[in-house]
């Protein structure tokens, strides 16, 4: 028998209270692999989750690949074209003074994983490269650390298709009610039946008189 629009509704992302899901994960990630870590902080979008990814770079535990990725999630050629001090306690709204900030206390020292295209891409790595060596020396106030500038060294990341927030049923739900890029159906029999319908023909207009 196959599922009701109403069933697979509720298998689907629901809105739960933000501050109540980021909380449960950040329990998760407090005991994960930074290879999780690393793909959580690569299915984030924009500025909605400022919060969390401040919250992972501010853990002793962060690897620089991941500081690295922020680094360029949070557009330093904005900051490189219009400098300013770094604030004394940056918060989630500047996670680039943030990163700056705790790399001068001795963060992301570990770097374990490597810098992949999809944290950051050659030409935005040629474009701040060339936008530092454009300032006169001492003329920024703030240091952009040389290795922010080329990430090289570190592993590929590995995470098995069950421990993958796609697949496992205790981190699909967190990441759907934050808006992380999973998939819209929780896995399982109800993401099968979601997809098998979506074969059919007509569904979608069917789903939309029903």
């Amino acid at each position: 028998m196959l599922t009701s629009d109403k069933d697979m509704t509720q298998n689907q992302r629901t809105p739960l209270p933000n501050q109540s899901a980021e909380a449960a994960l950040r329990r998760v990630l407090k005991d994960a692999p930074q290879d999780l870590w690393l793909d959580t902080i690569r299915r984030t979008k924009g500025r909605m989750h400022d919060r969390l990814i401040h919250w992972m770079i501010c853990q002793t535990q962060c690897d620089f690949a991941i500081a690295v990725h922020a680094f360029y999630k949070a557009d330093p050629a904005h900051h490189l074209d219009l400098p300013r001090p770094l604030p004394a306690k940056p918060g989630p709204s500047d996670i680039f003074a943030q990163l700056l900030v705790n790399w001068d206390m001795g963060y992301y020292r570990t770097h374990n994983l490597a810098v992949e295209a999809r944290d950051v891409e050659t030409r935005q790595l040629v474009r701040i490269n060339q936008k530092v060596m454009a300032r006169p020396r001492g003329s920024l106030p703030f240091r952009i650390p040389a290795r922010f500038l080329d990430p090289q060294g570190g592993q590929r990341m590995r995470l098995s298709a069950d421990q993958s927030p796609d697949n496992a049923r205790h981190l699909w739900p967190l990441y759907a009610a934050l808006d992380l890029a999973v998939p819209d159906t929780a896995p399982g029999v109800s993401r099968k039946v979601a997809n098998a319908l979506r074969m059919m023909p007509g569904f979608g207009t069917l789903s939309r008189t029903g």
